[in-house]
């Protein structure tokens, strides 16, 4: 799985605002073939933001780069934001939370 992470750096006040920007750039990745998942998160201050996408493959990955540099170029300049940083890698560990064990053998439900 391969990720392409962005970095921004938002007008202070404009959080809510940038999330509402990004959304249409969101809706458009959705779209992109081998798109595994997709995430735009803000800072607490509400000063920088990042955006994260996971690929199946690089060559999805390499596919999207266009179209999802025009997304999130236009999502950013509509809300004063800059791209600071935009990355390419390799996903090294990927974890999720582990069921919760209720101590029952009994097998759980799909």
């Amino acid at each position: 799985m391969f990720a392409r992470v962005t970095t921004y750096e938002l007008e202070l006040g404009r959080a809510s605002e940038a999330v509402e920007s990004f959304q249409p750039a969101i809706e458009l990745i959705r779209g992109l073939d081998g798109l595994v998942e997709a995430f735009f998160l803000v800072e607490r201050d509400g000063q920088h933001a990042m955006s994260i996408t996971l690929w199946e493959s690089t060559d999805a990955m390499e596919r999207s780069r266009v179209a999802a540099s025009r997304a999130r170029t236009d999502a950013a300049i509509a809300v004063e934001a800059e791209v600071t940083s935009t990355f390419e890698l390799d996903v090294g560990i990927r974890a999720a939370a582990r069921p919760v064990d209720d101590g029952s053998d009994e097998p759980r439900a799909a």
